[in-house]
């Protein structure tokens, strides 16, 4: 952070000409950010605004620290605003700079508040670019369900730029940190369904396969027809299409033939409309694998 002069202002900075015009700037500044705190919530351009004029008068003039903090504010004020995630990402990784040297943790925060920003934007190769430093090193800023849909943010940008098993460990790792949460094992099949299906495009097959029959129990487990014919019938189809013999097809085959047989018991017990739709897709695909 450098040497200070004995009134907090650092010394030597660029572009002061003086400690009483330092002072007299420093003191503005901090007056304009202190009209913006009171408005972060109520009025959101007002304090964005003011820390902006905050930000440019303080430079120079007020401790490393406290410039930090405001451009932190400013980040809370874009994240709030829908459409301007590129602006959010551009502003937090500038943050996230002014924070290195004084709190590491505060940087790797807004590091992956920029992150999260580009990859709501469709930014995913930029996305990756900064999820993957913080996250490979193990940082955890925060609660293991945040975590776990931080990891399901990489995971997506990581398959939409093709890095399809890259994408199912991240899926895995969040649906690990949630694994014994009973309040959140809907959460939890959805993080393992994505990572069978990027572990299938990523030619994975026994991974996939096995991460596809986790999710359909989980499915089962909450009482989900519909996302659990659907994991079966994809276990199924990777079965069959894996299949180094006639006897593996075969158990492809019948694992299929599985899947249509519980839907038929459930559809004398428990007749509904999702219930026949799933049985038509069932019967459906189980034709088309006999005839190849």
């Amino acid at each position: 952070m450098g040497n200070r002069a004995p009134d907090g202002v650092e010394a030597g900075c660029a572009g002061q000409t003086g400690d009483g015009e330092g002072d007299e700037r420093g003191e503005d500044a901090e007056r304009l950010a202190g009209l913006a705190a009171a408005r972060l919530l109520d009025a959101p351009d007002e304090a964005e605004e003011y820390l902006r004029k905050a930000l440019a008068l303080g430079a120079g003039a007020l401790p490393a620290e406290t410039l930090a903090r405001w451009h932190s504010q400013l980040v809370m004020v874009l994240a709030g605003r829908p459409g301007r995630e590129l602006e959010l990402a551009e502003t937090a990784l500038h943050a996230a700079a002014r924070w290195g040297g004084v709190s590491d943790a505060d940087a790797v925060h807004l590091t992956l508040v920029a992150a999260r920003a580009l990859h709501r934007a469709g930014r995913h190769a930029e996305a990756v670019e900064l999820f993957e430093p913080p996250l490979a090193a193990q940082d955890a800023p925060y609660p293991a369900p945040e975590m776990a849909v931080l990891r399901g943010q990489f995971g997506k940008s990581l398959r939409r730029i093709g890095r399809y098993r890259e994408a199912g460990a991240q899926f895995l790792e969040g649906a690990r940190l949630i694994g014994n949460d009973p309040a959140r094992v809907e959460a939890e099949a959805e993080l393992i369904w994505s990572a069978a299906s990027a572990l299938d495009a990523g030619g994975a097959e026994d991974q996939a396969q096995q991460a596809y029959l986790r999710a359909a129990r989980l499915w089962g487990e909450l009482g989900r027809i519909g996302p659990r014919s659907r994991c079966l019938r994809s276990a199924a189809w990777l079965r069959f299409w894996s299949a180094d013999s006639e006897a593996d097809r075969e158990a492809g085959i019948t694992a299929l033939g599985e899947v249509l047989a519980e839907l038929e018991a459930l559809a004398r017990r428990e007749p509904s409309a999702q219930v026949t739709v799933e049985l038509e897709y069932t019967r459906n695909q189980l034709a088309d694998m006999q005839e190849r």
